[in-house]
């Protein structure tokens, strides 16, 4: 019996250049090595992993431009709508 861990390994050894030139470019975009990143590129294939790195690296851009809500105003905004429309709880008979 061939385990999970086996068959991410023969994939990874099985890569063609291309897609190693692929993985250790996504790779160095994450900030991590291409052994790292691997097991989410097997388990959820190149695209949603690009995806989702490049939505991070845009989200990071976000944050550093000031384009982005801080917490605080997020909290204190829902505490103002929760008071707002919440009904008070019922005292028990």
């Amino acid at each position: 019996m061939v385990s999970k861990s086996n068959k991410q390994a023969e994939a990874f050894a099985a890569l063609t250049a291309q897609d190693r030139v692929r993985l250790d470019k996504l790779a160095v975009l994450a900030g991590l090595t291409a052994e790292e990143l691997w097991p989410a590129v097997y388990r959820y294939g190149f695209q949603d992993i690009e995806e989702s790195v490049q939505a991070s690296l845009d989200a990071d851009a976000d944050i550093a431009a000031g384009r982005t809500i801080p917490h605080e105003e997020v909290m204190a905004e829902a505490r103002r709508i929760l008071a707002a429309y919440a009904k008070p709880k019922r005292k028990p008979d």
